[in-house]
């Protein structure tokens, strides 16, 4: 599976070029610490607003705003972008108007960042209670370490263990019980495990078809938490992902409202 090729496939087919058109596109720095997390979110946010808004988070640095410029106007499938993570924002911007599918529900929650954190933690421990039941001693992996995600799971007595492509973690031990792996074991611990709590960064870095597929071989449970690929939803419940939380813009990181619509397979 292709999944980027084929929501921009279904994009194409479903959308006007007026749709399309990029009226506003923005770069923003990204450095946040979650209560309960030892290390810094250092990320770009990019966010592009054609019929809707989409967004992705991006660890690369560089987007010159010349280059920005350029695109303001212009069809997304008529520009030449080889960075995956804006060509995400792009898709997500589109991808709501073209897909069918709605979400399950949708919640909504106020107040300052550290009370989402837990808000949005409580709708994925919801999520995981409902198609797993008892989470006593069930496997989970975290693949994109988020601390509060992992809390919830241990106090739910869950064995749960992470995986990250960030060195300030890999090899750590959280709350003093909770391994934090290398990315590139991910697939390896997906095989083992009951469910796997996904961040939506996995569609910027093209890893997550490869763990889709695992996942369902091994029968895993998939449960995605998307900020990158808010609207998203529909395509990836679709195809194999059992509960996709897509959190549009802006996030539970800033205070105020927020909100999260929730697709199921």
């Amino acid at each position: 599976m292709d999944s980027l090729q084929n929501i921009k496939d279904e994009i194409e087919k479903k959308t006007n070029p007026g749709d399309r058109l990029i009226k506003g596109i923005w770069s923003i720095d990204c450095l946040y610490n979650p209560a309960g997390n030892g290390r810094i979110f250092n990320y770009k946010i990019l966010l592009t607003q054609t019929s809707g808004l989409g967004c992705a988070y991006s660890t690369h640095t560089d987007y010159p705003v010349g280059m920005l410029e350029s695109y303001i106007g212009r069809d997304i499938l008529d520009i030449k972008i080889t960075d995956v993570p804006m060509l995400v924002s792009m898709y997500d911007s589109c991808y709501a108007g073209a897909c069918e599918v709605k979400p399950a529900y949708t919640a909504e929650a106020g107040g300052v960042s550290e009370k989402k954190m837990r808000w949005r933690s409580e709708i994925i421990i919801a999520e995981a209670k409902r198609i797993l039941g008892n989470l006593k001693g069930k496997r989970v992996v975290n693949v994109g370490v988020v601390g509060d995600i992992i809390r919830v799971f241990q106090e739910s007595g869950a064995d749960v263990c992470g995986t990250d492509f960030d060195a300030a973690i890999v090899g750590k031990r959280m709350f003093d019980a909770v391994d934090v792996y290398d990315g590139k074991d991910t697939l390896g611990l997906v095989k083992e495990a009951n469910l796997c709590v996904v961040t939506g960064m996995t569609v910027a870095t093209r890893t997550i078809d490869a763990i889709i597929e695992h996942c369902n071989q091994c029968g895993s449970k998939i449960i995605m938490f998307a900020e990158t690929g808010a609207n998203l939803g529909g395509y990836y419940s679709a195809h194999g992902v059992d509960v996709y939380l897509g959190e549009t813009f802006p996030f539970y990181i800033f205070n105020g409202r927020s909100e999260i619509s929730v697709y199921k397979k």
